[in-house]
C-alpha cells in the first residue's frame, strides 16, 4: 500500500471515479459534490487558484482505495484534508493520508489539520453521522456511515453540526417577535441582473456576519461571485434576500428549493445535464433549503434573523411542504436555540475533526 501524487489526466479520472466506487449502494446519496472535486484537480475557479493543493490517491495491489486532496488557503491556518473518499475497511489508507497531511502541515508553515471540510464551509463541512437513509439535499454533504471511525478515538478533537426542519404548515413566529423585526427594518431581494455589483454587497456581509463563525475565514469577492454564479441559472432574485436599515443592508439569507429532487437516485449527472432537469421537472420538487443567514453584530438582537427567515416562508407557504436548514455547530448556542425555536425536528447530525499537531 502507497500514495500516489495525482499529477497526470489519468490519476485526475481515476480520483474522480474512486467516489462512484464509494457510493455505488448509496442509493440516498446524489451526485453534485463531485465538481468541487474537479474545481481542486484542475484549478477552475479563482478560490482552487488561491490555495497550495496536493491531491493524492493511496494504492493496495494495483487499486486505489482512499483520496484526498490536501490544501491549504492562505486565509485560513489550517492544512485540510478535504475531499476525503475511502472505501471500507481501509484504516492503513487512511494512516498513510494523515501521515502526509502532518508532513505537509509542516511544510506549508501550519500546525493544525482540518478533517472532513472541502476548502470552505461554504463547499461543504463534516461527515455524516446517521439518516443515510434520507436522500441527499443540494448542498448538504452526504457519507458513508463507517467514514467517523477512521477518524474517532485518535485524540482529534470533534466538532459537531445538525441541521434541523422546518414544516411550512407550523411555522407560526408569535406576532409580538415578528413586530421587532419590521420595526424600521425592511427587505428587498437581490437583483441577479447585477450580480457583480451586489457580490460586492453580499461578500463584504459574508466576511462581516459570518467571521466568527468556526473555520470560516475571508474570502475574496472574485471567489464569493465565482460561487454564486455557478449556481445562477438557478436562482430566482428571490433566493437572496436582504435585510435592510437606513438604506444599509444589514443582513441576509440565501434559500433555494432542493433541486436533489429532481436528479436521479446515485445517479452520474453532469452539470448541464443537471440544470436542464431542474428546470424541466423543478414542479416536483416539495421541499427547500436555508443555506446561509447572516446578520451584522450590532443587529443580531434586533429581530433580524426572523425577519429573514419571514420573508423566506413568505415565498414557500403552499409551494413547498417544508426545508431544511444548512449545518449549525452545536455549541452555536444562539444558532442552535433559533433553530430549536422554529424548526419542527433535528434531523442530520455530523462531525468534523481538528488535529492539533505537536
Amino acid at each position: 500500500m502507497h500514495l500516489v501524487n495525482v499529477n497526470t489526466k489519468y490519476l485526475k479520472k481515476e480520483f474522480i471515479e474512486l467516489y462512484y466506487k464509494v457510493y455505488a449502494r448509496y442509493q440516498a446519496n446524489r451526485d453534485n459534490f463531485n465538481y468541487t472535486t474537479v474545481n481542486f484537480l484542475y484549478r477552475k475557479d479563482s478560490f482552487s487558484r488561491n490555495c497550495q493543493i496536493e491531491p493524492v490517491l493511496v494504492s493496495d495491489r494495483g487499486h486505489f482505495v482512499a483520496r484526498a486532496i490536501l490544501l491549504h488557503h492562505p486565509h485560513m491556518d489550517a492544512l485540510q484534508l478535504g475531499c476525503f473518499e475511502a472505501l471500507p475497511g481501509q484504516h492503513e489508507a487512511v494512516d498513510l493520508l494523515l501521515e502526509c497531511a502532518s508532513r505537509l502541515a509542516g511544510e506549508w508553515g501550519t500546525g493544525r489539520v482540518i478533517i472532513g471540510m472541502n476548502g470552505h464551509l461554504t463547499y461543504g463541512v463534516g461527515f455524516l453521522k446517521d439518516r443515510q437513509d434520507l436522500p441527499a439535499v443540494f448542498s448538504g454533504i452526504y457519507s458513508p456511515e463507517y467514514y467517523p471511525d477512521f477518524f474517532s478515538g485518535r485524540g482529534f478533537i470533534e466538532h459537531t453540526l445538525t441541521t434541523y426542519y422546518a414544516n411550512t404548515a407550523t411555522f407560526d413566529p408569535p406576532e409580538k417577535l415578528l413586530g421587532k423585526a419590521y420595526s424600521s427594518i425592511s427587505y428587498r431581494f437581490i437583483r441577479l441582473n447585477d450580480l457583480k455589483r451586489e457580490m460586492v454587497i453580499l461578500g463584504d456581509l459574508f466576511n462581516k456576519t459570518l467571521d466568527k463563525t468556526r473555520f470560516y475565514f475571508h474570502k475574496h469577492i472574485c471567489e464569493s461571485y465565482e460561487m454564486i454564479q455557478s449556481i445562477r441559472p438557478l436562482l430566482k432574485n428571490g433566493n437572496i434576500i436582504y435585510a435592510m436599515k437606513d438604506g444599509r443592508e444589514i443582513g441576509f439569507v440565501i434559500w433555494y428549493p432542493n433541486f436533489n429532487e429532481a436528479i436521479p437516485d446515485n445517479g452520474r449527472i453532469n452539470p448541464f445535464l443537471f440544470y436542464l432537469r431542474c428546470k424541466l421537472f423543478g414542479g416536483r420538487i416539495k421541499e427547500f433549503m436555508v443555506n446561509t443567514i447572516g446578520v451584522l453584530p450590532e443587529y443580531e438582537n434586533s429581530g433580524v434573523s426572523l425577519g429573514l427567515i419571514n420573508e423566506v416562508f413568505k415565498q414557500v407557504n403552499g409551494v413547498y411542504g417544508g426545508g431544511e436548514t444548512s449545518f449549525v455547530w452545536d455549541d452555536n448556542f444562539k444558532s442552535s436555540l433559533f433553530c430549536r425555536a422554529f424548526c419542527q425536528d433535528a434531523l442530520r447530525h455530523y462531525v468534523t475533526y481538528e488535529w492539533i499537531l505537536r
